[in-house]
């Protein structure tokens, strides 16, 4: 069967062309909403949300009673809409289980599934899972079977969320610089929920400020910090030996509160990519192997110029056992974060100098 994404089943809803059950999930919370709200508006009359749209958010918790009330409604007309939607979160029913419990989830899943037989006309019921396992072939099979269909929403590709910006900004007649759109992807990490809570800050500020647009000093002034940029300049730091830079580098991010575990996952990470870098030495290979943008494979290339492997898989395992330590409860989070800048700092000095 077809797997929609957001283009194709956008499209679908376009040509008022619809499904007794949809099965949503993906990374890009934003657009799966988007989709969500446009069945419920096409089904549900407004002042008839309170009954003919119903919301379950099981979670990791099934019951007898919410088999019966999802079974219920389901064959039960719509007061006064075109359809009854029933809406179901997180019901796991697609996920493998997890260790220890594939018997309980096994059961869980039949008892859930009783449900597809019931899918017709008169309803729509919406799926939102956070993920699906494809392995699960009979119970998709199933699923579809019964009329639904699988729709995975991922997150866009850098030039689609550019597009966006930029449209946003002219409706507020403002310009937007190619570099301030990119640099406010990447450190939003793509996520479109993210992305509009940040751009709208930077909008009403160059509205009150009246400027003629929106660059990466707007974006800097009035935006969430750019933590990828500034692990780029720590490891800058780090490489040409500069511990007292790297150490500030540090207290800048805590000053403007980003959490220590985020700035020690996302300087993780940087590690990793930067042996990747060295290792692939191209930067299409690096776009597809890692899932970075262009401009930030280019940057990594070029960092990852100025070190050795052996230097970067050393710095990894330092970064590994600074880790380890805070996890053992041997060193505080911060007191290990800041070892782990000193010593990696001295392992660079010797090349330095």
């Amino acid at each position: 069967m077809t797997k929609y994404n957001f283009r194709t089943i956008k499209k679908e809803i376009d040509q008022d062309i619809w499904h007794n059950g949809y099965l949503i999930y993906g990374e890009e919370i934003f657009l799966i909403k988007q989709i969500i709200d446009l069945i419920c508006k096409r089904f549900v009359e407004p002042q008839m949300q309170d009954i003919d749209l119903v919301k379950i958010k099981i979670g990791s918790k099934l019951s007898s009673e919410d088999i019966e009330r999802v079974k219920q409604e389901l064959q039960t007309p719509a007061f006064m809409s075109e359809r009854k939607v029933i809406l179901l979160e997180k019901t796991g029913i697609f996920a493998r289980a997890a260790q220890g419990q594939a018997e309980i989830h096994k059961k869980y899943q039949e008892e859930l599934s009783q449900i597809f037989t019931l899918l017709n006309s008169g309803s729509c019921l919406i799926l939102h899972e956070d993920t699906v396992d494809g392995r699960l072939k009979k119970k998709l099979q199933s699923w579809f079977e019964a009329g639904g269909v699988q729709v995975e929403i991922g997150r866009e590709e850098i030039g689609v969320l550019r597009r966006w910006l930029q449209a946003k900004a002219q409706q507020k007649k403002l310009g937007l610089t190619v570099e301030a759109a990119d640099n406010l992807i990447d450190r939003c990490e793509s996520d479109m929920t993210q992305l509009e809570q940040e751009f709208n800050k930077a909008m009403l500020y160059a509205e009150y400020a009246g400027l003629a647009g929106i660059d990466l000093d707007t974006i800097n002034l009035v935006c969430k910090s750019d933590i990828r940029g500034t692990v780029f300049d720590l490891t800058d730091a780090i490489s040409a030996g500069q511990t007292e830079k790297a150490l500030k580098l540090l207290d800048t991010l805590l000053i403007l509160k980003e959490p220590l575990p985020l700035i020690r996952f996302m300087f993780a990470r940087h590690i990793k990519q930067l042996i990747c870098a060295k290792e692939l030495g191209d930067e299409r290979l690096l776009i597809k192997q890692i899932g970075v943008y262009p401009f930030v494979a280019r940057r990594l290339l070029k960092q990852a110029r100025n070190m050795s492997l052996e230097k970067l898989e050393l710095f990894y395992r330092l970064a590994f056992e600074s880790d380890w330590k805070v996890k053992r409860g041997h060193m505080t989070d911060r007191l290990s974060f800041e070892t782990l800048l000193i010593e990696a700092s001295l392992t660079f000095a010797s090349k330095v100098r």
